[in-house]
């Protein structure tokens, strides 16, 4: 049961101090002659003792000036794990854990009674440090100042405290946070949520995340995430979601399990990057690499790669396909008169008159100089081919207007029909080169089969 609080001041009258004296507090005279009221005061110097004695609380009464520990309680010597014998008498420097500059300014506030209530850390006999909240009062014994203190470990409060703070920073990070329970229900976003999305607290709790959808996943892409964070606790991946204004939007999705002390999901913790600007970059990178850096056509390296899926196309299918090779007839003159700059200029005239010629399965691309090629897909015959050389030379030797005049050039071009039991994609383009000389040598501005 707990005890009525009293001021140190008003309970502290009688104690048994480590010199072997009884101290007389606040001016209390004493004779060999009891009178009623000394009488009372002695049976209140016993019920308080008896109350320092069983007190569950840390007791501590200390000689400010040389330090030391005049009196200790039972609670005291648990604590810090000393006997009680050696803490009477002990300097209080031995169980602080603090620097004698660090407390001087406290301990002057505790004198002047500026403040009661401070935060110490205390060393205990096996080394163990502890953050304790001290109560301090002070009291006179003959000419002697004393503090009572009053201690409380407040170490557990204290890492409680700072958990929370770490939690509460991280939450309010600049990452997208989502809380739901274990059905799915969002309980909490934080504010990088909210700048991301678009969608306010008040909008998606109650809700869950599948509002947040884009339709770019299907049912096997969902159902794959949570067997894996049903079985992991976790799960982690490129995922493509919609903001609260339609538009559709990467992200990097971590998603986390929480379970309860009896290891049952409780919870789970979603952190969402946008990676918007990234996937951004990675798009230009890849478009330098694989693309030709004045006309935007697929370059020579990217050429292979579409040979390569067009070959497994006619292997899967059991069709034809066909390359053109083409080189521009002419087009040296243009650089010698116009310079560089036009020269340009018509290439990428070229390449635009290229474009409009083929289908979308098809591809167009800038092997270097003035050096093009065509990959057609699903040709039907050779015939199919013919007629499109056919359209690429009638487009190309249409006028060019540069530089306020105009100049025509020509196209030269090879063509190599391949079939399922083509294997080499290197052969299949020298083919197609080796037709494209032919035209050249047979007058240029047409174009030749392989053979």
């Amino acid at each position: 049961m707990d005890e009525p609080e009293m001021k140190p001041a008003d309970r502290l009258t009688r104690m048994d101090c480590v010199d072997g004296t009884t101290p007389q507090f606040d001016g209390v005279a004493h004779s060999g002659q009891q009178n009623p009221s000394e009488q009372a005061l002695r049976e209140s110097e016993a019920h308080f003792r008896q109350l320092f004695e069983l007190h569950g609380d840390v007791m501590l009464l200390i000689d400010y000036q040389s330090g030391i520990i005049v009196d200790a309680n039972p609670a005291a010597a648990q604590f810090y794990g000393y006997p009680l014998e050696s803490l009477r008498g002990m300097s209080v420097s031995r169980i602080n854990a603090q620097h004698e500059s660090e407390i001087y300014q406290q301990r002057q506030k505790a004198v002047i009674g500026e403040q009661e209530i401070f935060s110490f850390e205390h060393r205990l006999a096996d080394g163990d440090v502890r953050t304790v909240e001290a109560h301090i009062s002070t009291v006179s014994d003959r000419g002697r100042n004393l503090f009572f203190s009053i201690i409380h470990d407040i170490t557990e409060r204290k890492r409680v405290e700072t958990e929370l703070r770490i939690v509460t920073a991280a939450f309010e990070s600049q990452e997208s946070m989502v809380i739901t329970d274990v059905n799915g229900v969002i309980l909490k976003v934080n504010r990088a949520f909210t700048r991301t999305t678009g969608y306010t607290p008040d909008e998606v709790v109650g809700q869950t995340p599948s509002l947040l959808k884009s339709g770019r996943h299907d049912a096997d892409f969902y159902r794959d995430m949570w067997e894996t964070l049903n079985s992991t606790g976790k799960w982690q991946g490129e995922i493509w979601d919609r903001r609260k204004n339609g538009e559709i939007y990467p992200k990097w999705l971590t998603i986390t399990a929480v379970k309860g002390d009896d290891g049952v999901i409780t919870h789970y913790v979603g952190l969402h990057l946008d990676i918007t600007e990234r996937k951004q970059a990675e798009e230009k990178i890849s478009n330098m690499a694989y693309h030709d850096h004045l006309t935007g056509l697929p370059n020579r390296a990217l050429f292979y790669d579409r040979m390569q899926q067009a070959m497994a196309h006619v292997h899967r299918n059991r069709n034809l396909m066909a390359v053109l090779m083409l080189d521009l007839d002419r087009f040296k003159p243009i650089n010698d008169e116009l310079g560089h700059e036009w020269g340009d200029k018509a290439l990428v005239e070229v390449s635009n008159r290229l474009l409009q010629c083929i289908r979308a399965t098809d591809t167009v691309a800038r092997l270097g100089g003035d050096e093009f090629s065509i990959i057609l897909l699903d040709v039907s015959s050779g015939e199919f081919a013919c007629k499109m050389a056919e359209k690429a030379i009638a487009a190309i030797g249409q006028p060019l207007v540069l530089k306020g005049s105009q100049y025509r050039i020509g196209v030269s071009i090879g063509i190599c029909l391949a079939s399922s039991d083509d294997q080499d994609v290197e052969g299949i383009v020298s083919r197609a080169d080796t037709a494209m000389y032919q035209a050249k040598e047979s007058g240029r501005t047409c174009y030749r089969t392989s053979v």
